[in-house]
């Protein structure tokens, strides 16, 4: 069971990403930079929420502490062996997957983007192609946009989840590393060979990320003194 739901939470992600984006393109802001912070910010709360605390509210126990303690009567009162046997497995192994997750997405999308290559070759007269106009071909023989604002996410809750929990899982240290690396070089053989040139990005972005970091050694502090007292 926690092996399907490591793959669960990934695919439940990027749904989340893609409702998200969806919803702010549609809603709208005033200018692009904005957009595209609003957009990260979003998808990364929502997908850091999936990731490290919907997991963890589903299987507490807080039927002593009052309130709204007693709609969680879950089996883990605490960080305890039970805890990491069980969720701390499924934590460890769905960032793993996170590892070779964008690898076999672009797989996916390469895979399709031939194919409608394919069927436009596939029939054409002596040109070699279907299209009707040099627009349409150059849609189907370019490649996608460039979009950054998911990818920032992505580096956020792999970043922020390490944090919250590798005091407890110092596997996830590597693992995080791991996971940049793989991004690292798969963003820049994409942006080199596959996506069309991205718009120039001014640094309200990159900016608001950095912010945004600067909060996770808290998460850290935190959630590392509860694992070590117990």
């Amino acid at each position: 069971m926690n092996n399907s739901i490591k793959y669960i939470i990934i695919i439940i992600n990027t749904v989340i990403r893609m409702v998200v984006i969806k919803i702010i393109t549609l809603v709208g802001c005033d200018t692009e930079s904005s957009q595209m912070k609003y957009t990260t910010d979003a998808v990364f709360i929502c997908q850091f929420f999936n990731t490290g605390f919907l997991l963890m509210l589903c299987n507490a126990n807080l039927s002593q502490q009052g309130g709204f303690g007693s709609l969680f009567n879950g089996g883990d009162s605490d960080f305890n062996q039970n805890w990491f046997s069980s969720i701390g497995d499924t934590i460890v192994g769905s960032m793993m997957f996170n590892i070779y997750f964008p690898i076999a997405m672009e797989i996916m999308w390469f895979s399709m983007r031939s194919a409608f290559r394919l069927k436009d070759k596939i029939g054409a007269e002596e040109s070699g192609t279907k299209c009707q106009t040099i627009q349409q071909y150059v849609n189907i023989q370019c490649g996608p946009q460039y979009f950054m604002h998911f990818k920032y996410s992505a580096i956020l809750n792999i970043t922020f989840m390490t944090m919250m929990f590798g005091v407890g899982l110092p596997i996830l240290f590597p693992v995080a590393a791991l996971s940049y690396g793989v991004l690292y070089c798969l963003e820049n053989f994409m942006l080199y060979y596959v996506f069309k040139q991205p718009p120039a990005y001014d640094e309200k972005l990159n900016n608001s990320v950095l912010e945004n970091l600067s909060w996770a050694p808290l998460f850290m502090f935190g959630f590392g003194y509860w694992m070590l007292t117990n």
